[in-house]
């Protein structure tokens, strides 16, 4: 794909012209997603900001501020990256698979134990007794633990550090 063509096909998506000099907060945006896929297409910088009548060091300020558009303009880019193969870094998927990675570091083998201890609990008991203590025990824990707001840490400040000895042992 070429830059003339990427800015033809996002312009085509949102309707304005990208190189029109506005400072409106969509037009910024649909230019930072541009500059973000021209770049990834591998195009220099002068190449980027010739489309859309920028200099090169406007064209790497939009590159670095992308992260900043809205959720809108996030999804265009991600389906531009999906639908033209570009070497883009996608906005939802890396977020989402840095999660799933953290769960899994986090579910260390005395979590699996006691799952395990739980299935072998479990399938020992009648079909009228696993209803049971799913509507009795399972359903009102489970709403508790979504309603149970997570408590706060409270950060330590250190105290004010005196410049001279003071007599009285309580400041000290």
């Amino acid at each position: 794909m070429t830059i003339q063509e990427l800015k033809q096909h996002l312009e085509n998506i949102y309707g304005f012209d990208l190189s029109d000099r506005s400072r409106k907060r969509e037009l910024v945006d649909a230019r930072r997603i541009f500059c973000k896929l021209g770049f990834g297409l591998r195009y220099n910088l002068r190449e980027i900001g010739e489309q859309i009548d920028r200099k090169h060091c406007n064209v790497i300020h939009l590159i670095d501020t992308a992260d900043l558009v809205t959720n809108t303009h996030k999804k265009i880019h991600d389906n531009m990256v999906d639908e033209y193969g570009i070497l883009s870094k996608k906005y939802y998927v890396d977020k989402i698979q840095q999660i799933k990675k953290q769960l899994m570091v986090e579910r260390d083998e005395q979590t699996l134990n006691l799952i395990e201890e739980i299935n072998n609990t479990i399938t020992k008991w009648d079909t009228n007794t696993i209803n049971n203590f799913i509507e009795t025990r399972l359903k009102p824990y489970n709403k508790l633990i979504n309603a149970t707001k997570p408590q706060e840490k409270i950060q330590k400040t250190p105290g004010a550090k005196l410049k001279r000895p003071v007599k009285n042992p309580v400041l000290c």
